[in-house]
């Protein structure tokens, strides 16, 4: 790993060659020198994946780049040219499995609670992350991070570190759209309706989470408790912001600040998971469409009654099914000829060869399904699953989502049938597949990251 270096002659950015169309010499080429960079994130490997393919471009460029995440993830990293930085601790499978985590999304339990019960979940997690970042942040020129990702917000807020936001989800407030959060599951709330759930979803974080986070500020940091309009303010400090999204999937809003950059997609470096099996590629080589179905990281309680829903759906839509455990686990028990259960497998492998996919709308399912072109559709149930879903319809690839926890199995097989026979959402989705494949959302995370620290005008 580099020595982590000052900043050297910012004035050198020829930002004017970008603002006039043109493209610097090499798409990864750092013009402002080597910045040391620290990027944090905490979350499922769909959270992670992103960062380090921007950590990675960013190191290309000539900037030293650390990255601080669950241990779990540190072989990801491997031949990226980040530093990778495991935080101890849980991840969020085993948080999420845990029979605390089902009761409070099950929502049993006194609400009145919650912020205790979090802190009874969370409260020894948070403290390893909280030590792991203020460890790592170091004589650092910035700090890259997801806006709700208070450690990393509470230690560039103490230190004085400059805050460039990173959103492969956008939670960037905007009347165009509502946030891409749990308790939002409409399209739209209207104008107003979708720039007040903004503020309203970050001030139940603050509140729900204000006893681990404030637990942890005072005994990692020796820092201040803060309150929830102090929270709110923090989120309202960076300067600047990087879409990890396609501006053909999600076109910036006329309404985002002008130091909010959307870059493309930041794809996968690598693909480690197990290739196709025998049995798999005997499955696709049969004769007629076969759809994929996922729920991806999502934990489920009624397993089996899913696993019935979607079998019997796709048996009336006349298609073959690969359908995949997953974190729910579902397909246990299932013993048929046009239906095969699977594990982890490549999924840039399958999507070339299947039909369509169903699933569970996570940001990075519903990007790769749009990169190879496939007819897609969600079944959502949690945080920005519905957004996606929606975006999905919005783009034309599919039909309107339906919602796990309301799965009839005839409106499903409807969904189906009208994904595999429906010309207009495969057309539209080789469309969108083409425009992505021009795009390097890399590359122009390099540029806009450049312009950003350029302007020195930290919030």
């Amino acid at each position: 790993m580099p020595k982590w270096a000052r900043i050297r002659r910012p004035w050198l950015l020829p930002s004017f060659q970008y603002a006039l169309g043109f493209s610097p010499k090499s798409p990864h080429q750092a013009t402002l020198g080597a910045l040391r960079l620290l990027a944090i994130t905490f979350g499922t490997r769909g959270d992670v994946e992103p960062f380090l393919t921007l950590g990675s471009g960013l190191a290309s460029a000539g900037h030293d780049v650390r990255l601080v995440s669950h241990a779990m993830f540190d072989r990801l990293a491997t031949d990226s040219g980040v530093e990778f930085v495991g935080s101890p601790g849980r991840g969020m499978r085993e948080i999420i499995e845990s029979d605390e985590a089902q009761e409070m999304m099950n929502g049993l339990g006194n609400p009145l609670t919650l912020p205790r019960r979090l802190e009874a979940l969370f409260g020894d997690d948070v403290n390893l992350m909280y030590e792991s970042v203020n460890d790592a942040a170091q004589d650092v020129d910035a700090i890259l991070c997801f806006p709700a990702t208070f450690p990393a917000m509470d230690v560039a807020e103490l230190r004085g570190i400059p805050v460039i936001q990173v959103h492969h989800v956008p939670l960037m407030p905007t009347r165009a759209f509502p946030p891409a959060v749990n308790f939002v599951h409409r399209k739209s709330l209207g104008p107003v309706g979708n720039r007040l759930a903004y503020s309203a979803d970050a001030a139940a974080t603050a509140v729900a989470m204000r006893r681990p986070l404030n637990a942890a500020r005072e005994r990692i940091l020796r820092a201040p408790r803060k309150g929830v309009i102090g929270t709110l303010r923090q989120r309202n400090r960076f300067s600047g912001a990087l879409v990890g999204v396609s501006p053909h999937v999600l076109p910036p809003p006329p309404d985002w600040p002008g130091n909010v950059e959307t870059c493309g997609y930041w794809w996968p470096r690598g693909n480690d998971a197990p290739p196709l099996s025998d049995e798999l590629n005997e499955f696709l080589d049969r004769d007629g469409p076969v759809v994929f179905f996922t729920l991806g990281s999502t934990a489920l309680d009624d397993a089996d009654r899913i696993t019935r829903v979607v079998t019997e759906a796709a048996r009336d839509a006349g298609v073959r099914l690969i359908l995949q455990r997953g974190w729910s686990g579902l397909g246990d028990g299932i013993d048929q000829h046009d239906v095969l259960v699977v594990d982890d497998l490549s999924y840039p492998e399958l999507f070339d060869r299947v039909t369509a996919v169903v699933h569970h709308g996570g940001a990075g399912t519903t990007a790769l399904g749009l990169r190879h072109g496939l007819p897609s559709m969600a079944i959502s149930a949690i945080a920005d699953q519905f957004f996606w879903g929606h975006r999905l319809q919005a783009l034309g690839v599919g039909p309107r989502p339906l919602a796990l926890s309301q799965l009839v199995q005839s409106e499903l097989a409807d969904r189906i049938s009208s994904l595999v026979e429906e010309q207009r959402y495969l057309e539209r989705a080789t469309i969108l597949s083409n425009l992505l494949a021009n795009e390097d959302g890399v590359a122009n995370a390099v540029v806009a990251l450049d312009r950003i620290m350029a302007t020195k005008q930290w919030s």
